[in-house]
């Protein structure tokens, strides 16, 4: 045992490639072949219980856990819960006590939209929200991103509704976390639907008022931080997606 703890614990990056690891096993779409996935499990745990730098393994799989939840990649919640529940034996209440938190807070977020949704039927653009609590998710600056007018009135809604069934709380938008479908007309004969993220979404409402836009342009009309911005422009713009085409 002290042999295998010491082998373990050589390089600093294990607690990494174990969080990273139990995400690749639990998220939608996994290309790792698990014939006994609680087995598995048990094995991550195991792991974890011998490696010293467990704050580095609990900072990367809470991250992990916050994209699975907020981008809907879970495999099975189920799943989830078991793996939390294995990690509690092994780590005390404390910290996982914040990954039932982030559960509970995507359960409460689906409840709360089925409200909003039955309130306000006059939308065009479908919106899910997931509110999230202050201190149980992993800690993030928020942006202040410029919302387009199409997003301004919906997110202007939601958050009127949500201050008056909670009054005295505080609601702000963390666009860098979200995903969006997006219906863009290419041409006269191709209409498509593009899954992307929330960024990715406000570079295209910006060619519904003209076709051309630098970069430079781009980010005052957005207020994307420009390293976000590169990647959410340049990503549609690869050669194997031409959704953009750049110049030079």
């Amino acid at each position: 045992k002290e042999a295998f703890e010491e082998f373990i614990n050589k390089e600093y990056y294990t607690s990494a490639l174990l969080a990273r690891f139990a995400n690749d096993i639990l998220k939608k779409g996994t290309k790792i072949a698990i014939q006994d996935l609680e087995n598995t499990m048990d094995h991550v745990v195991m792991l974890y219980g011998y490696i010293r730098d467990k704050d580095i393994f609990e900072r990367d799989y809470q991250q992990y856990l916050a994209s699975r939840l907020l981008q809907d990649l879970s495999e099975s919640e189920q799943s989830e819960r078991s793996m939390i529940g294995k990690l509690k034996t092994e780590s005390g209440y404390h910290w996982t006590s914040k990954l039932e938190d982030m559960f509970k807070d995507i359960q409460r977020s689906k409840e709360l939209m089925d409200g909003f949704k039955q309130k306000h039927t006059d939308f065009h653009t479908e919106l899910n929200v997931s509110v999230c609590t202050t201190g149980a998710w992993p800690t993030s600056s928020i942006q202040p991103v410029k919302k387009p007018p199409d997003i301004v009135t919906v997110s202007e809604r939601f958050t009127q509704f949500y201050l008056n069934r909670f009054s005295g709380r505080r609601l702000n938008f963390q666009m860098d976390k979200g995903k969006a479908d997006v219906q863009v007309q290419f041409n006269a004969k191709c209409k498509k639907i593009l899954t992307c993220s929330t960024y990715q979404m406000l570079v295209l409402l910006l060619f519904n008022n003209k076709t051309t836009w630098t970069f430079k342009e781009m980010q005052d009309a957005t207020g994307i931080p420009k390293e976000d911005l590169q990647v959410a422009a340049l990503s549609m713009a690869h050669p194997k997606v031409k959704v953009m085409r750049k110049a030079p």
